[in-house]
């Protein structure tokens, strides 16, 4: 058994140092355990005997079928020997020509009237030696007058007594052969190539002896030098043919033509351990946006043309195809830093602690003001957009500050009264905001994820204050295709630069959503940090994919406020609501410092506010709020939205205070016995906020003194979305676990309770079953070797039946596969241990393959009997070794009554 570290891709665990201690419910302990834990790995000794024949241990390379004889009775006498000769082929010499052939009749002397003219062919054979061929004429494909064999030639010489321009080639067996050629120039060519072919050949048989000669000293070596000679040519002859035995059995499996028609293609796959996955990865890079209207923001006018006032970007991901966000925001802050000296008195520090392990010095570093984001896409198509919203410094109704904006004069009287109301703005409410502007762009081409790098952000369109939501930014981008319905928006002037591009595999300084650093990070290094921006994944099974890492993130949408009707504030109208996380509703209880802040301000914040809006009785809002949740949750925690009327209105005169608060409302996260609220709620919002409000919830009549804004109708809507590896929405999930968890903690908590939510557990969200997938596998089989009951055991074998049979339904049987070889591991073995996983599992699929049982559970499990027998053998590979009964004979290795319920099992 082998413990393999788990490689993460970010430089630390991504489970925070305290997260062990602070949780205290069963199911975000065995998250924390499952992300933290290393790989258990058993290695068989024999386990490259198991499989397919064609996985069989062999050391040489071997065919996928077998080569085809090729016999030369078989070979197109048709075919033109001069091009498709083995020679020219294999990269051999060929050569062909007339030469004058010596009659070598030793009766005769030679003259030159015994010179007969022949057409000469050199050849190749199959095994690599040559013959010269000569025909009467040059077709070649008749039977030739005769062949020299040049593998017995021993070497060629000019000889030039008999005739000019004659050479002759001497045999083995002493005689010779007399060639002679037209001119000096193609004697000496045919010379050249014989002698070419003859110091080949004899280098081959060279290099063959030498080979010979050095197993033959090996083989001396090892054997003792008296036993003489017989016993070497005994044990070469041996281990030759072992060698051909092992070759040839791979050959003799493919002689068989059944085997070549079998489907090998799912045969044990390459297992990995699990990883993080990505969907399409796009690297979005924001360089610049600014407007017609620029001016001089320096007081001695001595700086750069910039933008008059701060704009701040907010990018996200849209499908319209499907009407969903597909990702978190991403907040860019592009202006120059004397444009953002305007807001100095709001949330910019000089240093901050931003990641786990190193601190920032300078306001200017990158990682403040990150502009390039990494967004990822598990289902690309054409109908993805980019949309960019810019936002403002609050200041008035939309339509009043995008006046100037509109407009093509380049006067500087215009450009000087924007700037003046915007340094009034920025110093008295720098920290509000309002919603400016919008644009957007296709990302891709294609549903194979192909970019659509030439795609153009739009014009920037004049945000209206009546099609703030998202659901009205989809009816927009609907119509984006259409220039007739996009050409009656109004536009502003100005130019945002926003390019898209492929995000490489191993691109470097990443930081994750949760803002700890990917491996190859460097803390120092010039550039810019890549943020990765969190996908909404979708929720179906073949989308989802095994959580590896620590990750809790809860993301609020204020929606709507009705406040028109409410008599309780006179002037509530430039609404602001102010988003806090509490752990408690006691009077001097202080919000929790856990909000994810706007660039250039600290990591963290105590509260976040949503846009505002001018004149409004009843806003909109579309803003995102990103919260880093405590890794145990309880009753107390809740969201506290705060409203306030913000004054806009600069008159000197009136030192009215600038936020004057109008109402309160409150969202406890947890309900049902601790699962996380995410869905749309409707709340009633309080006039005054008495301690201990969290009370008067359900209970109108707690004795609390609370008054209520219009009768305590619902008049706040706000959404939340969960992304946590820690916390899970499905009930049947969060029942199973809560249920184990009183089991453990008292006796009252019977058994049979146990059964109703193990059957509920078929009911399980297929996405949530592949995200929690090792941890609720682990918890299956942790609690068939506790119970009592066999009722128990069946039912818990039943739900593990239902999972890989689903996981296959998917296509996901590879995360099966991974959690058996990495994940998978047994209670550690004590003397007092009484339960085993092999013996437990093995007597559970025995009662459900019993005749009588449920007909579709037992279909199953044989079906997908592959990872019962898996794990029922590692359950026993660990067993043997840390119990130390691998050293025992066979047969005392496992108990009387396991042998015997594996010998029914297997004879079912």
């Amino acid at each position: 058994i082998s413990t393999l570290r788990r490689q993460g891709r970010t430089l630390h665990s991504t489970v925070p140092e305290t997260a062990e201690k602070e949780a205290h419910s069963l199911f975000v302990q065995e998250c924390i355990q499952t992300y933290k834990s290393d790989w258990h790995v058993v290695s068989y000794k024999y386990e490259e005997y198991s499989g397919d024949f064609r996985q069989l241990p062999n050391k040489v390379l071997r065919p996928e079928k077998l080569a085809p004889h090729v016999f030369e009775v078989d070979e197109d006498a048709d075919k033109d020997e001069d091009t498709a000769s083995l020679g020219s082929q294999k990269g051999g010499v060929s050569k062909h020509g007339w030469l004058y052939k010596g009659n070598m009749n030793s009766a005769i002397s030679v003259t030159m009237r015994s010179f007969k003219r022949r057409y000469f062919h050199l050849a190749q054979l199959g095994d690599g030696s040559y013959n010269l061929n000569f025909y009467k004429d040059e077709n070649t494909s008749k039977e030739p007058k005769g062949t020299i064999f040049l593998d017995s030639c021993m070497g060629v010489v000019q000889n030039s007594k008999v005739r000019r321009f004659a050479f002759e080639l001497k045999m083995q067996d002493k005689s010779t052969f007399l060639l002679a050629a037209d001119s000096e120039a193609e004697m000496e060519e045919w010379m050249n190539t014989l002698n070419k072919i003859l110091h080949s050949s004899f280098e081959q048989a060279m290099q063959e002896k030498r080979n010979g000669d050095l197993n033959d000293d090996e083989e001396q070596g090892k054997t003792n030098l008296s036993s003489g000679s017989f016993q070497d040519t005994f044990q070469t002859a041996r281990d030759n043919e072992s060698k051909m035995r092992s070759e040839a059995r791979l050959k003799l499996f493919t002689l068989d033509p059944d085997t070549q028609k079998l489907d090998f293609t799912g045969i044990e796959p390459d297992v990995r351990p699990f990883e993080e996955k990505f969907g399409k990865r796009v690297l979005v890079s924001c360089h610049n946006l600014s407007f017609n209207l620029q001016g001089c923001v320096a007081e001695n006018e001595e700086g750069p043309m910039t933008n008059v006032e701060p704009f701040y970007l907010v990018l996200s991901l849209f499908d319209v195809q499907n009407t969903r966000k597909i990702s978190a925001d991403f907040h860019v802050d592009l202006n120059h830093p004397v444009v953002r000296q305007m807001t100095s008195g709001y949330g910019t520090t000089s240093n901050i602690q931003i990641i786990g392990d190193g601190s920032l010095e300078h306001p200017e570093q990158a990682h403040l003001y990150p502009t390039q984001g990494v967004f990822s896409v598990t289902c690309p198509h054409p109908e993805v957009f980019l949309v960019a919203r810019i936002e403002k410094v609050l200041q008035g109704g939309i339509t009043h500050c995008t006046e100037p904006y509109m407009k093509s004069s380049d006067s500087t009287k215009v450009t000087q009264k924007v700037l003046k109301n915007a340094r009034t703005a920025c110093s008295r409410l720098g920290q509000f905001r309002m919603p400016f502007a919008w644009a957007a762009r296709p990302v891709f081409k294609d549903a194979s994820g192909t970019l659509d790098k030439n795609a153009r952000f739009s014009a920037l369109y004049r945000q209206d204050s009546s099609k703030l939501s998202d659901e009205d930014m989809f009816k927009l981008l609907t119509d984006f295709r259409k220039p007739e319905k996009m050409a009656k928006l109004p536009v502003l002037l100005g130019n945002i630069d926003v390019t898209i591009d492929n995000m490489a595999p191993d691109g470097t300084n990443c930081i994750t959503s949760s803002y700890i650093p990917v491996r190859n990070f460097e803390q120092n290094k010039q550039g810019a940090t890549l943020l990765e921006v969190e996908e909404f994944v979708p929720c179906i099974a073949k989308c989802a994919q095994p959580f590896t890492v620590y990750k809790n993130h809860l993301y609020v949408y204020p929606k709507h406020l009705k406040y028109d009707g409410q008599k309780s504030f006179a002037k509530a109208r430039n609404i602001a609501v102010c988003i806090e996380f509490k752990d408690s509703d006691e009077d001097e209880a202080q919000p929790l410092k856990c909000i994810y802040g706007r660039p250039g301000g600290p990591l963290f914040t105590k509260h976040a506010y949503a846009a505002v809006l001018h004149h409004q009785q009843n806003p909109e809002f579309y803003n995102e709020i990103k919260i880093e949740l405590p890794t145990q949750l309880h009753e107390k925690h809740h969201l506290l939205f705060s409203f306030y009327h913000v004054s806009c209105d600069n008159n000197s005169k009136k030192k009215d205070m600038v936020e004057t608060p109008v109402g309160s409302a409150w969202l406890p996260l947890l309900r049902d016995g601790g699962r996380v609220i995410i869905n749309e709620q409707q709340l009633p919002v309080a006039v005054n906020l008495p301690a201990g409000y969290l009370n008067a919830q359900d209970n109108k009549q707690s004795g609390l003194e609370i008054k209520w804004a219009d009768g305590g109708k619902p008049l706040f809507t706000v959404s939340t979305h969960l992304v946590s590896t820690v916390y899970t929405q499905d009930q049947h999930l969060h029942n199973f676990f809560h249920h184990c968890q009183s089991m453990e903690m008292s006796e009252r908590a019977s058994e049979g309770e146990l059964i109703k939510y193990l059957k509920s557990l078929h009911a399980m969200e297929g996405h949530v079953m592949v995200n929690f997938l090792p941890t609720i596998l682990n918890q299956l089989f942790s609690v068939l070797t506790r119970t009592t009951h066999e009722d128990v055991a069946v039912n818990v074998t039943r739900v593990i039946v239902h999972i890989v049979a689903q996981c296959h339904e998917e296509g996901l049987e590879h995360y099966l596969r991974s959690y058996v070889k990495f994940v998978f591991k047994t209670e550690p073995y004590t003397s007092s241990t009484t339960r085993t996983i092999h013996e437990e599992l093995a007597k559970a699929m025995t009662a459900i393959l019993k005749p009588s049982t449920d007909f579709l559970t037992s279909n199953k499990l044989l079906k997908y009997s592959w990872y019962f027998f898996e794990a029922l053998v590692k359950s026993m590979a660990q067993y043997l070794i840390e119990s130390c009964k691998v050293r025992l004979s066979r047969n005392q290795r496992f108990s009387a009554s396991f042998h015997h319920t594996v010998e029914t099992l297997v004879n079912m």
